[in-house]
């Protein structure tokens, strides 16, 4: 876990506070390499328990959540605990999710229900590369 102290606020002034939630650790030492080199400040939680307790100090410009961490559907339920509470109303949340490569399955249909629900901004399948949240957080972001 990383260090949770306030974010920036505000996205376009300068370097992004990112939150990446996600049990893979290896995941978030990427996500902390490539966009750490790039500027900005990336914290880290590796389950939803923690992402919690971080996000009662840190106002992220950005959170990454993945789906499946201690249940099938963690990240679903964690989205729609967050978007709850106030100082996150208007922050983007992306769901990261590898269901698609492990069966085959996309979220075509019930993803604009499951948008609807937790709120979410986008889905990205797994595997997605720094480049490829990158240009997510610019679009979301800009």
């Amino acid at each position: 876990m990383s260090d949770p102290a306030n974010g920036h606020g505000s996205a376009d002034s300068g370097p992004w506070t990112m939150l990446f939630v996600d049990d893979d650790t290896d995941f978030l030492a990427a996500q902390e390499a490539f966009f750490g080199s790039r500027g900005h400040k990336v914290v880290t939680a590796d389950s939803s328990a923690d992402a919690l307790e971080i996000l009662e100090a840190l106002n992220p410009d950005i959170v990454f959540l993945d789906l499946m961490m201690e249940r099938y559907d963690s990240g679903f339920r964690l989205a729609h605990e967050l978007r709850k509470r106030e100082h996150l109303k208007d922050v983007p949340f992306v769901m990261l999710s590898g269901v698609a490569r492990e069966t085959g399955e996309r979220f075509d249909q019930e993803g604009k229900g499951l948008l609807s629900w937790t709120k979410l901004d986008r889905f990205v399948d797994k595997p997605a590369t720094g480049r490829q949240l990158l240009a997510v957080a610019e679009e979301l972001l800009s």
